[in-house]
């Protein structure tokens, strides 16, 4: 009886078996995948067929069967090897079907991203799967967090003083001079106004806001020139008709006011032809106010950026401003919230939903 025994399984094959042992969703592969390696290991079929809870003889004819065939002899999927029945995808299948899902559309079937459909039927071509539903790929691919995400530019810097730039402003980060104040300055704008879409949560059976369109922007456009001080979190700014190196040394005046005069203002700021005027940096040295130029298209080194991400979102998103000072008054109360100046409530909750109520009778 124990003059059969599994022959030496290649490494793609002893990997498999493993992977065969550990799948507890399908228990018949999990059955012969310890028959075999049980048997590597020097058991007899007999002690193989008590741990395994099966017969020697059925312990024989696996063996015999991996002998002849390799694994896929004797691997056991119901909706390959059973004519009917609701259809199952264990675990190496998944993992399969994520791993083309997540390989290039480019080179398996000559196009620049995946779509659904397209994934299903590459899958189904390739007999990976013998049939899946569209909804039931999207449910196992989320399952897996597998998403769909937009790509992004990237822009690498041509300045041939970059790495000299890049270090100075890290250096300046991780270790500000003592005596001294760090500041992020950049522009923000310019603000037209326009309708600017956004998201908003909505419930069952309800229309989601709509905006005007526009072709006509006749309002002008403001700019405001924000600041990000890294010691205390705070971000602020001033908002301008125009963006040039007057308004722009105006604005250093303003920030240079908020501080004591003993402290040095290191300031951050991008390469725009206006930061570096003449009479721009020597209003700077003499006033105590050192600049640290980011390298060309690296703003990414200004972490006002990030900040002015959130702005964006939560002050202009969503939004259909007919007048400047209502955006401004919009921006200024995000920044209010922001620094914690207010808290985040404007209205109570009772006093909203009674003055909604009653515009909700008077309506109908």
């Amino acid at each position: 009886m124990d003059r059969v025994k599994a022959r030496t399984p290649n490494p793609y094959e002893r990997e498999k078996l493993y992977r065969m042992k550990r799948q507890s969703t399908n228990a018949v592969n999990s059955r012969h995948g310890r028959i075999i390696l049980l048997s590597r290991g020097g058991l007899s079929n007999a002690e193989i067929a008590r741990r395994v809870d099966c017969s020697a003889a059925w312990v024989r004819q696996i063996i015999h069967r991996f002998n002849d065939g390799g694994v896929p002899a004797i691997e056991w999927y119901p909706y390959y090897c059973t004519g009917g029945g609701p259809r199952k995808f264990f675990g190496d299948v998944v993992e399969q079907i994520v791993e083309v899902a997540l390989s290039s559309p480019k080179a398996l079937i000559g196009m620049n991203c995946w779509s659904l459909p397209k994934l299903r039927e590459y899958l189904i071509e390739q007999k990976i799967i013998r049939s899946i539903s569209v909804s039931w790929l999207r449910e196992l691919l989320r399952a897996r967090k597998v998403r769909w995400r937009h790509t992004k530019t990237w822009k690498d810097s041509t300045d041939p003083l970059f790495w000299r730039k890049y270090r100075a402003v890290r250096r300046l980060y991780k270790h500000p001079p003592p005596g001294g104040r760090v500041i992020c300055v950049d522009e923000f704008g310019p603000l037209n106004l326009q309708p600017r879409a956004g998201s908003c949560l909505i419930g069952p059976s309800k229309r989601v806001e709509r905006h005007r369109a526009t072709y006509n922007r006749k309002g002008g456009v403001r700019h405001m020139f924000g600041a990000y001080d890294l010691k205390t979190d705070r971000l602020f700014g001033i908002f301008t008709r125009q963006k040039n190196w007057i308004e722009f040394l105006s604005f250093l005046r303003w920030l240079r006011r908020r501080y004591p005069n003993s402290q040095v203002l290191h300031v951050v700021l991008d390469n725009a032809s206006f930061h570096l005027k003449a009479e721009v940096l020597s209003w700077a040295a003499a006033h105590r106010v050192r600049f640290y130029f980011t390298p060309s298209s690296a703003s990414w080194l200004n972490r006002i950026e990030c900040h002015f991400t959130a702005l964006r979102k939560f002050a202009l998103d969503n939004s259909d401003f007919r007048t400047h000072e209502e955006q401004q008054e919009a921006i200024e109360s995000y920044l209010s919230w922001r620094n914690g100046a207010r808290e985040i409530s404007l209205k109570r909750w009772a006093a909203y939903r009674r003055q909604h109520n009653r515009i909700r009778r008077h309506a109908a």
